[in-house]
């Protein structure tokens, strides 16, 4: 999936992406995070800006929640 720089990614994005991941790949949440961080951000939080990290990072909070 190609991202472009010019918006913030929103919770609701990352919530999808990683429960599609999940179900797609039979990871668990803590594979799909890694794999997730890894796709998007590169190793880097900052990459894609405060906002989106923090996006990704409470769409991961709401995961576990659920789960």
């Amino acid at each position: 999936m190609r991202v472009h720089h010019s918006g913030n990614l929103s919770c609701e994005f990352f919530s999808a992406y990683v429960n599609l991941v999940i179900r797609a790949r039979e990871y668990t949440i803590g594979e799909a995070k890694e794999f997730t961080f890894n796709r998007f951000f590169q190793g880097d939080s900052t990459s894609l800006g405060e906002i989106t990290y923090g996006n990704f990072m409470k769409a991961i909070k709401q995961c576990l929640s659920y789960k």
